[in-house]
């Protein structure tokens, strides 16, 4: 059986890390671990039964429908496939890590649903055969994505079962997405580019180049027949081909800004960088290094969120655009959109783009997307999710019934990509702490977990035990190692600086390794214990003043962790809006009644009294008065699971100027 890998760059040819196998790492307790059983437990056992439900889910009466197998109508989005898909991902990664049979009986029944839909020529999308539709009509029927997350399932279901059903059906698919894309079918119907990462995945584990071609293909294609300008191009013939909604205007390789739709452009970049590793294509660097910058540092929300704007056009070709960025700096809070699949899009690219060129940025970028901009997309129970992640909410202006803004629901027919995608993550995240080098092994994220990975000289088992993200404490203790020199690289993350390193309780001055990871090098013995410490201080975060939405206020950071005021927080008098954060405030942490180790911060406000507004749009401002009041912040990830309560990231300061 093949190393249990989810992203295989180990034989990659410009990779300059290798991934560590996903059963080679186990989590011991704390944060992580109580997050993996709780999506193994509750969130995936609840996602098999909506996607088997035909009154929420369809998933598998659609693909029944397909089969002809069962009478009916398909129902639900075209790209409900993919759910299935994503559940086998999650449900095959935790089979490999707990043997749960249950999964491994629903993984069977799977591919028999798929193999049932499947036509002859390796075509699979039930969204056109339940519907005697023909293929290939407009790219927004998502035929090619929803084939794309089959090839990614495929090749991690066979790495972690050790079994062929799947991967010979995707084989099939990719044998057809080779056939057509680039001749009867123009390669931007991959504008939902799940296709690119997956083609690359099934290179990785077949061998085959075609499939690696393919991917290539599709991102050499775009940009090359760009639209016209000034007209309606969303609903026109073809829909979004040759339009910045799916960064189809420019060829990647001239792209000097991110637009369009946040999944479109992040798997697009994941897939490219994909194709980069495995061809050694050096002219994907630069421009995908260039659009991160422009992402990162003009057009990302403080949660991480990659699609500011839920509905506008595009600065230059006014194309209509949905679930996107915006112009830079556009950076709404209450309007903002923030899908929580393009956050996940965004850690993935980080991934491989970190496996390319390590720099401490790309791993300080997936760590705060899994807490502020992924986990933020499912509750504390794992039971209901958030496809939209806004920055604040007041909960008096938007109706009760108007889920689709606000309110955490059941996945069902509108709801169906984030779900799934979470739970692969979270069931995926273990498989991100570690990768190793010719020279040793770098540990990029923090979890108590034990770990054995392949150094010079042989395996070494690696203990690390900390309760971070909450304490800055990281203690890595070697259970064994080989009787070889080799060095141990840790992540110390932006946000810390003054971080300290001790060598079996002795402060050591450690290598710099690159940007963000030190090292230390030595013949490494049972026993030898490297500590880190990371200061935990609390952090007043203010924004680029043309970022216009956030002038004059402050949001609070403490480590990896973004905090957020639910009006839950507040005295029964005191109006949400009047809310005012000193600029010398004391925050310090306290535990709360929730789960995970979770701890709010505590410390004193004031509130802006007697500023009642009722029919006035503008007045004078009047004399008002000022008291102090306690206040409570929680992490952003745990808004909404209290009852409907307004929250805010962003909260207005009274600056305090020191004395001379």
């Amino acid at each position: 059986m093949s190393n249990a890998y989810i992203v295989n760059t180990s034989k990659s040819k410009t990779s300059s890390l290798r991934p560590v196998s996903i059963d080679k790492v186990n989590l011991t307790g704390g944060y992580w671990a109580e997050r993996f059983n709780v999506n193994r437990e509750r969130s995936l056992r609840d996602l098999w039964e909506l996607l088997n439900d035909p009154d929420a889910g369809h998933v598998a009466q659609n693909f029944r429908i397909a089969a002809g197998t069962e009478e009916g109508e398909f129902t639900g989005t075209h790209w409900q496939d993919a759910w299935l898909y994503k559940w086998i991902e999650a449900a095959a990664v935790v089979y490999k890590l707990t043997g749960d049979e249950w999964l491994k009986e629903r993984l069977n029944e799977s591919i028999e649903l798929i193999r049932g839909a499947q036509e002859e020529d390796g075509y699979v999308a039930t969204q056109t055969r339940a519907r005697g539709n023909t293929r290939y009509e407009d790219p927004r029927i998502h035929e090619v994505y929803t084939m794309g997350h089959l090839l990614t399932a495929a090749a991690i279901h066979r790495r972690m079962t050790g079994e062929n059903a799947l991967y010979e059906i995707a084989l099939r698919v990719a044998d057809h997405l080779h056939a057509v894309l680039g001749s009867s079918v123009s390669p931007s119907f991959a504008h939902n580019p799940s296709a690119v990462m997956g083609l690359v995945e099934l290179y990785r584990e077949s061998g085959e180049q075609r499939y690696l071609d393919t991917a290539a293909r599709i991102v050499d294609a775009r940009g090359s027949k760009p639209a016209g300008k000034g007209r309606d191009l969303w609903h026109r013939e073809n829909g979004v081909i040759g339009t910045d909604q799916i960064q189809d205007r420019t060829p990647l390789r001239e792209s000097t800004e991110v637009v369009g739709h946040n999944v479109f452009f992040t798997y697009l970049y994941s897939g490219a960088a994909d194709v980069l590793l495995e061809t050694g294509d050096d002219t994907l660097w630069e421009p995908l290094d260039r659009l991160w910058s422009d992402l990162v540092y003009r057009k990302m929300n403080l949660n991480g969120g990659v699609s500011p704007m839920g509905h506008g056009v595009s600065p230059t070709a006014h194309d209509m655009l949905v679930e996107a960025v915006g112009k830079p700096y556009y950076l709404p809070h209450e309007d903002s959109y923030n899908e929580t699949c393009g956050q996940i899009g965004n850690l993935m690219w980080n991934y491989r783009m970190l496996h390319a060129k390590p720099d401490g940025r790309f791993a300080d970028m997936m760590e705060h997307e899994i807490y502020n901009g992924v986990l933020s997309g499912v509750d504390l129970k794992g039971e209901n999710y958030w496809y939209r992640n806004q920055l604040r909410f007041h909960a008096d202006r938007v109706p009760s019934g108007h889920n689709d803004l606000i309110a955490r629901v059941k996945p069902g027919r509108r709801r169906i990509c984030c779900p799934t995608n979470i739970v692969r993550t979270i069931a995926e995240w273990r498989s991100y702490l570690y990768s190793t080098d010719d020279q040793g092994v770098w540990v990029h994220h923090y979890a108590s977990s034990t770990a054995t990975v392949q150094v010079p000289g042989g395996e070494a088992n690696v203990a690390v035990e900390t309760e971070y993200p909450w304490d800055g404490s990281i203690r890595l203790r070697f259970e064994q190692a080989p009787e070889a020199e080799f060095r141990v690289v840790l992540r110390v993350p932006g946000w810390a600086q003054s971080a300290t390193l001790t060598l079996n309780g002795k402060q050591v001055e450690p290598e710099a390794v690159t940007n963000g990871y030190i090292g230390v090098t030595r013949t490494w013995a049972e026993g030898d214990e490297l500590e880190l410490s990371l200061p935990m201080n609390v952090r007043l975060i203010e924004a680029d003043p043309r970022a216009e939405h956030c002038r004059n206020q402050i949001a609070v950071m403490r480590g990896p962790i973004l905090y957020c005021l639910e009006s839950a927080d507040l005295p029964s008098h005191v109006n949400f809006d009047d809310v005012l954060i000193p600029s010398d405030i004391q925050l310090v942490p306290e535990s709360v009644e929730m789960p995970y180790g979770t701890k709010a911060l505590v410390g004193t406000a004031y509130n802006w009294k007697s500023r009642n507004w009722s029919g006035e749009l503008y007045r004078e401002i009047g004399k008002t008065g000022f008291e102090e009041i306690p206040i409570r912040l929680i992490p952003y990830y745990a808004w909404a699971n209290r009852g409907r309560e307004s929250m805010s990231i962003w909260l207005p300061i009274l600056v305090r100027v020191p004395a001379a």
